[in-house]
């Protein structure tokens, strides 16, 4: 049996064809929001945003890991009322907080090459997030009932919704150092080793699923890849996390924005057009400072969320933004 952390529950499994359903929703432009991890300033900052869009406000799809950080029990119901007032799937982090089943830890999934120490941190942060959720079994149920994937028609293009891929909830076939071509400086610095996820996988997904465009996110890095189809263009994008910084030297986050609209937003970082469907990643500016005291008072020096993200809080990561933007993707003008 796989440790806590690294175990995927069979209730997480499904199959490409479970995405060939009508679509559940139907937008212009549409929101990917995913990993949140709790953080307030990018929920506030996310609403915003969409309200500013010029042809009226998105619609929002929170497709996971909305909970993470917030054991504050204040922010914890906050944050749930909000975005179960959107359209939402569960991430690995609602499907463990509502289950009665503690043998997957923090349902992560981690592949073997995360490091132990990432992995017992995280369970350790799943046992106080369970804390907390536990003053609120009705918020919890309502986010054990929410699906692991969706289905949308954006303008008239349908789009897989995903937290993980497409065959589990928490996934990691679709992580950027997993795809191929491979980024050999990507692959060298989070240490990947593994099963590369091949152009030929990814179309059979997508004809599988009658998608034209895989959002995920959950394995933490951004990115955008378009998979060629003999005339027809295909795209994976996966936003890493709204809530933390994602490049190096930023603070900010990334969502994905779906749009009938064909000019590309003012402040894309790197996009892509799949048939008439615009594709962009989007920053999420929020609120940095507040968003590091109100971390900092729930994970201070020494406690495991502090231990895994107030780096990444404070510098980003090691990606940069170039790249993000593969097979055919291109960046903003001026990025």
């Amino acid at each position: 049996m796989e440790a806590r952390g690294r175990s995927c529950p069979l209730s997480y499994r499904y199959q490409p064809e479970a995405l060939a359903q009508p679509a559940q929703l139907e937008a212009d432009t549409l929101y990917v929001v995913g990993g949140l991890y709790g953080n307030p300033a990018a929920l506030a900052a996310v609403l915003e945003q969409a309200d500013q869009e010029p042809g009226g406000p998105a619609t929002i799809v929170f497709n996971g890991d909305f909970h993470w950080l917030d054991v504050d029990p204040d922010g914890f119901r906050s944050i749930s009322e909000m975005v179960l007032a959107h359209h939402a799937t569960k991430g690995n982090v609602e499907a463990e907080l509502a289950s009665e089943d503690e043998t997957a830890g923090c349902g992560c999934a981690y592949p073997d090459y995360i490091s132990d120490d990432v992995v017992d941190r995280s369970n350790q942060i799943m046992t106080r997030l369970r804390a907390t959720a536990g003053q609120f079994p009705d918020l919890v149920g309502r986010l054990g009932e929410l699906p692991r994937h969706l289905t949308a028609s954006v303008g008239g293009h349908r789009v897989g919704i995903l937290h993980g891929d497409p065959e589990s909830l928490a996934g990691w076939r679709l992580a950027l150092e997993a795809m191929e071509p491979g980024d050999p400086l990507v692959r060298r610095q989070v240490g990947w080793r593994g099963q590369p996820t091949t152009p030929a996988e990814l179309l059979d997904w997508f004809h599988r699923a009658d998608v034209g465009v895989l959002a995920s996110t959950h394995t933490g890095l951004p990115y955008a890849q378009a998979v060629a189809d003999g005339r027809r263009g295909r795209l994976v994008i996966n936003n890493g996390a709204a809530g933390l910084p994602n490049f190096a030297g930023t603070t900010h986050g990334v969502l994905t924005r779906l749009s009938s609209d064909p000019e590309p937003p003012h402040d894309s970082l790197y996009g892509a057009t799949v048939g008439a469907l615009r594709c962009d990643a989007l920053p999420v500016h929020f609120d940095h400072q507040r968003w590091q005291e109100r971390f900092l008072d729930q994970w201070p020096p020494g406690s495991p969320g502090h231990r895994s993200y107030f780096t990444r809080i404070t510098g980003g990561t090691h990606l940069r933004l170039g790249q993000a933007a593969r097979g055919g993707v291109r960046l903003a003008a001026g990025r």
